[in-house]
């Protein structure tokens, strides 16, 4: 591989300027990478001839050596010097199947103060949005304790052939987004280049991707306002990590794991962000895709939802009428896709896209969480990804930068795909953020 490295504090800019690069080698992402560590020093291997070759100068490796744990490197990657572990010949299909796991799980949720006519589609659209436009908070009134037993339905995936026993003992539990589903990480079907599984299986990683709370075919769906709340997820997505970490999950063959990877998407990463600040041990590590501690939620998205089971009664038969979908194919498409992506997969996103919880997106779970954790964090969010760098692709770096707070103690990295929108998994470039994701895990593991 090729690698590109600079002082990111002697270039300020450059993180905002990256045709800065010269040769016409454009990178396709731009990787942060905190160094916690003395004595390390990459290798500067590029042929390319740059602007700035002061950075490169002999010395340049001493310097980065003693650098404080806040400083960075700015690093980027051309797309046509990635080493792919996805070749022909190189690759073992995952061995996947489904799985069901009973979690119990009890938190203090909010408590509405007016109760709802959940049967009234309409009362329940408009008693949301007056509650999103108060400023006061007087749609809420203190907390209320729930608890319960959870069936989460997942995807659990092992390595086959000669990946098998590298890393044996460790797994990624991948946590899908709002309107996902645990089919996102598969790529919904729709290539095998989208696959997570199949990237991460050929690492040698196990990987087990979850339905959160209330998505996918289940035959009991849990109270859309009152019980489906971000606290309750939060409790539920911490026994469930201990429970696949003990192994011996009757029926389901899982065996134990020594590390756990938590892997997240959009809201499944801030619910990571509220996981590790509330369990810090819950996980070794964390993969934080479409975050950042800056969120923005735009009207004309919010009220393109309504109750799914009159938006698709095909799709959401006889589904609480609190469980909301997207009405509109262009308005899903502007908010999370952009630059350089398949225009078939738009369509297939919202054709199998699932719901959100009215009562999780009244509750706090996108309110980040400061955490004492002090393993590997990685953050990876598209330039383009407007729900997380709402001030635009050159202000992104610095967004992303900021995230850094969030884990004051933790050896923090970010990865800035280019030409990439929210949902970045389904973009083109996906296979070789995937890979390098993996390949920073490996700095770890």
């Amino acid at each position: 591989m090729s690698v590109r490295s600079f002082a990111f504090e002697a270039f300020p800019n450059l993180a905002a300027h990256p045709s800065h690069f010269g040769c016409g080698c454009l990178p396709t992402y731009v990787l942060l990478v905190a160094h916690a560590s003395a004595g390390k020093c990459h290798s500067c291997l590029s042929s390319c001839t740059f602007p700035h070759a002061k950075s490169l100068q002999p010395g340049f490796c001493k310097t980065r050596s003693t650098m404080r744990l806040g400083s960075l490197a700015f690093v980027t990657f051309s797309a046509a010097t990635i080493a792919s572990s996805s070749a022909s010949g190189d690759a073992a299909p995952p061995k996947c199947r489904s799985v069901e796991l009973n979690v119990s799980a009890a938190a203090d949720n909010i408590r509405f103060t007016n109760p709802l006519d959940q049967n009234n589609a309409t009362a329940i659209r408009e008693w949301f949005f007056s509650a999103v436009t108060d400023p006061t908070g007087s749609w809420m009134n203190g907390t209320e304790h729930v608890s319960g037993v959870y069936t989460v339905v997942a995807t659990y995936c092992e390595p086959r052939g000669r990946h098998y026993r590298r890393k044996h003992r460790m797994l990624q539990v991948l946590v899908h987004g709002m309107t996902y589903n645990k089919e996102m990480w598969a790529g919904l079907g729709f290539s095998e280049a989208y696959n997570w599984h199949a990237y991460a299986t050929r690492a040698g990683y196990h990987t087990i991707a979850v339905n959160r709370l209330g998505r996918g075919p289940l035959t009991h769906f849990p109270d859309p306002i009152r019980e489906n709340q971000s606290a309750l997820q939060d409790t539920l997505t911490q026994e469930l990590l201990m429970q696949l970490r003990r192994g011996g999950i009757a029926g389901l063959r899982l065996p134990s794991f020594d590390k756990i990877v938590y892997v997240g998407h959009s809201f499944g990463s801030a619910l990571g962000n509220h996981v590790a600040r509330d369990n810090p041990r819950a996980a070794d590590a964390y993969v934080l895709t479409g975050y950042s501690s800056t969120v923005a939620l735009p009207i004309n998205l919010q009220l393109d939802f309504a109750s799914a089971a009159i938006v698709n009664p095909a799709r959401f038969p006889g589904l609480p009428l609190g469980y909301w979908a997207g009405k509109n194919v262009p308005v899903r498409t502007s908010y999370f896709y952009a630059g350089n992506f398949d225009p078939a997969l738009p369509q297939i996103d919202f054709d199998t896209h699932d719901t959100f919880a009215v009562g999780e997106g009244l509750s706090p779970g996108f309110e980040t969480r400061v955490t004492a954790f002090t393993g590997p964090v990685l953050v990876v969010t598209g330039d383009l990804d407007i729900l997380f760098c709402p001030e635009g692709a050159a202000a992104c770096p610095e967004t992303l930068e900021r995230t850094r707070g969030l884990f004051p103690l933790a050896n923090f990295s970010i990865m800035m795909p280019r030409d990439v929108g929210h949902s970045l998994t389904l973009h083109r470039s996906a296979p070789e953020v995937i890979n390098e994701v993996h390949g920073w895990l490996g700095n770890f593991f």
